[in-house]
């Protein structure tokens, strides 16, 4: 199936039960007519250091946030102040609101108005706009072709057949046991790693800050042996794609760094506690 297909289907059967947030958003989609922009809901805002939003409808290329206010809003007019004036702060995006508490012939005028900023928005950028194109940035051969991997650029791939193959190496498996990373060939001690968050058997976990992995068995008898054998090891690198799921239910693996293990940290903490040292990783030609 076509990725942006999948991708809207998703979207709107996400929202689905949100029937006026789902009419809106249906509304702006198919009036802008216009695949280049990704459309995002439920977009995750920190407002400041401990609160966070959820905004209805994000546009990341234009940094355009959509909220659509039900007519229960209006109950709430100075809060919702508030929180927009935190998220314009913290995103400088450019808030845009859609006021339901109003027939339907004043709710599409609205809309309207928001597909001409939207429109305009994309003209004022000119060649600077940048097309929604997943398809293309998820591939082996875009990553080849960049040449190296860097954590800000969001690096993600879909299988971890597609990770190794950057590095001219193929994920090895077992039957329906699978490996979680394989050697780069002529890399000395350097392996692509792809840990899985959700693994019923590893506890694998990023720290928020993305500088440390918390590697160990969830079985409590099998971790000090595993991290007595990493401890006797050879120090290895690892380049490091972390498998997780979106909000619609895509898994990705996402480059979140180059890591060794630090062993002062993981005797202290009894588990295996790598450490990012490098935030890009050139490919080789």
């Amino acid at each position: 199936m076509d990725y942006k297909l999948e991708y809207m289907e998703r979207l709107f059967a996400k929202i689905s039960k949100k029937k006026t947030e789902s009419y809106v958003i249906s509304r702006i989609w198919h009036q802008l007519n216009d695949d280049r922009v990704k459309f995002v809901v439920q977009q995750y805002i920190r407002r400041t250091h401990d609160k966070y939003a959820l905004a209805d409808l994000y546009l990341p290329q234009l940094n355009i946030l959509i909220e659509i206010n039900e007519p229960f809003h209006k109950n709430n007019v100075e809060v919702d102040k508030i929180r927009n004036e935190e998220i314009i702060n913290t995103t400088h995006a450019q808030l845009l609101v859609v006021d339901c508490d109003n027939d339907i012939q004043e709710i599409h005028r609205q809309i309207s108005i928001i597909v001409w900023a939207i429109k305009l928005t994309i003209q004022q950028l000119g060649e600077k706009f940048q097309a929604w194109d997943d398809v293309s940035t998820l591939s082996v051969e875009y990553h080849r072709n960049k040449g190296y991997l860097k954590v800000e650029d969001n690096e993600c791939l879909r299988t971890t057949e597609d990770v190794a193959a950057i590095f001219g190496t193929v994920a090895k498996h077992r039957g329906f046991l699978r490996a979680s990373g394989a050697a780069i060939p002529n890399k000395k001690n350097e392996i692509v790693w792809w840990p899985n968050t959700e693994h019923h058997l590893w506890h694998n976990e990023l720290s928020e800050d993305g500088m440390f992995i918390y590697e160990y068995p969830k079985i409590n008898e099998k971790r000090e042996a595993h991290l007595n054998q990493w401890l006797s090891a050879p120090e290895e690198t690892r380049i490091t794609f972390l498998r997780y799921k979106d909000d619609l239910g895509f898994c990705f693996y996402r480059f979140v760094g180059v890591f060794k293990l630090n062993k002062e940290k993981s005797i202290k903490e009894n588990k295996c506690v790598w450490e990012r040292i490098s935030n890009t990783y050139q490919l080789k030609k």
